[in-house]
């Protein structure tokens, strides 16, 4: 059972790196143009290709998946979104159809900002502009990043580099894998039976311990 805590909008639109640093009167009118906490159960999709929804979202609490599908009808996972992510910041400038997948992972809530206000709000407050560049800037980096581990590394290179990166990320040596290894597979650019072995060799040869879901990354 999930528990709510008492839901701040500035808060939660705070949680968002690219809204963090902004004044609170700027919030607040984001806070105006925006909606918050619509739930999505475990499984559902929250958005997806000709949905007519634009704009924005941002994860309050839970934890989605964004992915698409390859011509055979194969999921590729891109990445997960957690506590404060955000997910559609092109939309918020171009008018286009989604061309992904979002599936909450489990029961999740969801704020968002569509187009249409937000270029409203944006045309009053420029500031925001500079904003979302950087936060697009910090997205392409991670995207390249991502490239970078699918083309130049082996299989078992790629694995314990995502393993160190996420304990860097979460500052702890012990991680959870949130993606199913299928999905996360998938993100590394390899097969889950890959995955499954390397896993193995990895821990064989001391990088890593595992239980679970949970991985001790040796540092």
């Amino acid at each position: 059972m999930v528990f709510m805590t008492k839901h701040s909008p500035v808060a939660c639109l705070s949680k968002a790196a690219l809204f963090t640093d902004l004044p609170i009167d700027l919030k607040k009118k984001l806070v105006a143009v925006s909606t918050h906490q619509q739930k999505f159960p475990k499984g559902s999709i929250i958005r997806q290709p000709d949905d007519g929804k634009d704009g924005m979202i941002v994860i309050d609490q839970g934890k989605a998946k964004v992915y698409n599908l390859s011509k055979d009808g194969k999921e590729v996972v891109l990445g997960i979104l957690q506590n404060g992510d955000i997910e559609g910041q092109q939309h918020l400038f171009k008018q286009s159809e989604n061309e992904n997948f979002v599936e909450a992972v489990e029961d999740t809530w969801v704020c968002s900002i569509n187009r249409a206000d937000f270029q409203k709000l944006l045309q009053k407050t420029p500031v925001l502009s500079l904003k979302l560049l950087n936060n697009f800037g910090k997205k392409l980096a991670a995207i390249e990043h991502n490239s970078v581990l699918r083309n130049t590394l082996d299989a078992k290179e790629r694995i314990l580099a995502y393993l160190n990166d996420l304990a860097n990320e979460q500052g702890k040596n012990e991680v959870k894998l949130e993606l199913k290894k299928k999905d996360l597979a998938s993100y590394l650019g390899i097969t889950p039976e890959t995955f499954s072995r390397k896993l193995k060799e990895l821990e064989k040869d001391g990088k890593i311990e595992v239980h679970g879901r949970w991985i001790n990354v040796k540092r």
